[in-house]
């Protein structure tokens, strides 16, 4: 360089790291923000929604019960928090596909891209919420359902206190006193619990235990056939949540084709166990919603159960539950014949208790499981709908109404296919330890992480 060059020294590129973070964090809380609304929005709809179908076999009875309004609205109430459980993942699954899906289809991620911010960076808010929530689920699902399905107990128990009473049943309409009963009547006793021209419909076959008709083959045998009585009273036993109809000078009609009968009674007395009716018809929802520990504790009971059935029967600890199982079911027709010669003290009863147990203990081990399986799905739905609303670029709602319902259809499916298999291995070889109720889990991280990768690389 001669002497008469001019050097020009060039600025040293330069960079603001602060300001970066400050975009970034600014970039985070407009994301949070906008996925915000969505979950909310979707959480209180599909939360209603479940709420209504699990309610829908018993919402006649309860509105009939003439129980207030504060047991009624409790019960409901405490219905939400099992429900959320299921409704967290559904929820995160729709807003982030709304929101990532109307980023994309408003070009605000690629405005995003071209303002050097990664795609990564782009998912990080979504994918932060959905381990937020999960860890949320898993308290929620630990501490809160237990205590809500305790209440909602309490909460029935009240109204079946109040539902045993005459002014549950209404004249000149069918109440349904159970499953398979109904009754009608023209009119009541002002003062009294005495009700006239009763008729109590029955269908379907006797239930065991339940005697109709001095006959043993009679109660096994009807199907349909109706009680008739001038007057009946009612008398409410709410201790014991029972209303027993005492009828007089009634008449019993078998209405089935092979058999019709017509006997007359001078006094009879039907007890309809209120309590237990309407525990079977929520007890099968709030069954499953216990904790993870008390689910365990009942498949140590019943696998205990079975132990004992199992020694009784003279096999060794490693034997095949199928084996078992096939002894068991032989020896019942020799013993209905000769309950002497039983090997079990209970009898048939007993005899049925082999196979009864493992499905029982496998069914809770079952559901221990999926009270961990259900709040880690949470970010796996949050981690699949991030990707998807970025590859597809669509916000529209019906699209990812769609979307949302594959996925669901796809993990329930799975789920009740890897539940099958687990108790039928549990009726051949011995117990599964649950992991076959993951499998869902599983294929959904695998294809969470598949298109997180689809989209970092777009």
């Amino acid at each position: 360089m001669s002497s008469g060059e001019l050097l020009v020294a060039r600025p040293a590129a330069r960079s603001f790291p602060r300001l970066q973070s400050l975009h970034i964090r600014i970039l985070n809380r407009y994301l949070l923000a906008e996925l915000l609304p969505p979950l909310s929005m979707g959480l209180f709809l599909f939360s209603g929604a479940m709420v209504l179908v699990t309610i829908r076999s018993i919402m006649d009875v309860i509105l009939l019960s003439g129980a207030p309004f504060g047991p009624i609205f409790k019960t409901l109430l405490c219905l939400f928090p099992p429900l959320l459980t299921v409704t967290l993942p559904i929820g995160c699954l729709v807003a982030s596909l709304l929101v990532y899906g109307r980023l994309g289809e408003d070009r605000e991620i690629t405005a995003m891209r071209a303002a050097g911010v990664g795609t990564l960076s782009i998912m990080v808010p979504g994918l932060v919420l959905g381990a937020a929530l999960t860890v949320v689920n898993f308290y929620w699902t630990a501490y809160i359902t237990p205590r809500a399905v305790e209440l909602m107990d309490r909460s029935r128990w009240e109204i079946v206190q109040q539902m045993t009473s005459v002014s549950w049943i209404k004249p000149g309409q069918f109440t349904p006193l159970r499953s398979d009963l109904a009754c009608y009547f023209t009119g009541t006793t002002v003062g009294a619990n005495t009700i006239h021209d009763i008729t109590i419909f029955k269908s379907g076959r006797a239930e065991k235990g339940v005697t109709w008709f001095a006959d043993n083959s009679a109660d096994s045998a009807a199907s349909n056939f109706t009680v008739s009585a001038p007057t009946a009273t009612l008398r409410p036993i709410p201790s014991q949540g029972i209303l027993q109809v005492i009828l007089k000078d009634c008449i019993t009609e078998d209405l089935s084709a092979e058999r019709i009968t017509r006997v007359l009674i001078e006094n009879a007395t039907i007890t309809i166990d209120i309590g237990k009716n309407l525990a079977g018809m929520m007890g099968g929802f709030s069954e499953e919603q216990h904790g993870w520990w008390e689910l365990r504790q009942r498949a140590l009971k019943y696998a205990a159960d079975y132990e004992y059935y199992r020694a009784g029967l003279g096999f060794p600890e490693d034997a095949p539950h199928a084996e078992v199982i096939a002894k068991a079911e032989e020896w019942i027709p020799k013993v209905e014949k000769d309950p002497s010669i039983s090997p079990l003290p209970g009898g048939v009863y007993d005899l049925q208790g082999p196979k009864r147990a493992i499905k029982a203990a496998q069914n809770n081990i079952n559901a221990s499981q999926l009270r961990l399986a259900y709040p880690s799905a949470t970010f796996l739905f949050t981690m699949i709908g991030v990707a998807l609303g970025i590859l597809t670029g669509r916000g529209n709602r019906t699209v990812c109404i769609l979307i949302t319902a594959a996925v669901l259809l796809f993990y329930y499916s799975v789920q009740k296919i890897a539940e099958g298999i687990s108790e039928g291995y549990a009726l051949r070889i011995g117990f599964d330890p649950g992991f076959a109720v993951w499998t869902p889990n599983f294929l959904l991280l695998a294809l969470g992480l598949l298109l997180s990768y689809l989209a970092a690389r777009r």
